[in-house]
């Protein structure tokens, strides 16, 4: 919006359901096919952007972003351990005795978790979000997505509106009551609404 940022390329990410809805009618979203998601989605990985969904089990939206311009991954990079605060079920994995030290996973990751040492590449699993750029392009297969033991996944919540529920519960503001007062406000809405 500024002018500035990186090269990558800005029409890639992907809304559903009533939030497409929702863009769709204020005219800055457009409707697509199913083929036209999937390239977008290959051209995301092409460059480099990490998918970024919603926690939810049913996806709302899907974001496509580089740790430059995106906010959200821009602070999940500054973050010492990224790890630790993304709602992932993947970690990378490395095997070091066929990497050639190519490099390529390094100049895709998009939290820092790949360093060259000793002409190899070294991962550090605490900076790790699994959004697994390194592994699509590592021409020796060194670099694999690992699913992380159950104990150590998030419980991911239903739809996203759990989701806002449980960050605002866990933030100390909304309550119970607060949230049957929302509740009960809705249902008038709608009912007003459709008179």
């Amino acid at each position: 919006m500024k002018g500035e940022g990186c090269d990558g390329p800005e029409e890639t990410c992907l809304q559903f359901g009533i939030l497409a809805d929702y863009w769709v009618r204020r005219h800055t979203a457009r409707l697509i096919n199913q083929q036209e998601a999937m390239d977008i989605l290959k051209q995301a990985d092409a460059s480099g952007l990490v998918l970024q969904p919603s926690n939810s089990k049913e996806a709302a939206f899907l974001c496509c972003c580089c740790g430059c311009c995106c906010a959200v991954l821009r602070n999940i990079k500054r973050h010492p351990k990224p790890a630790s605060i993304v709602s992932t079920p993947f970690v990378a994995t490395m095997n070091s005795a066929t990497c050639t030290g190519c490099a390529t996973c390094i100049d895709r990751c998009q939290t820092e978790a790949l360093r060259l040492e000793a002409d190899k590449a070294a991962l550090n699993a605490e900076r790790c979000i699994g959004c697994g750029l390194c592994v699509s392009t590592c021409p020796t297969d060194s670099l694999a997505l690992m699913r992380k033991p159950k104990s150590e996944q998030a419980e991911v919540p239903k739809d996203f509106d759990h989701t806002l529920i449980k960050i605002g519960k866990n933030r100390g503001k909304l309550s119970t009551a607060g949230m049957v007062k929302m509740l009960v406000k809705s249902k008038v809405d709608r009912f007003l609404a459709a008179r």
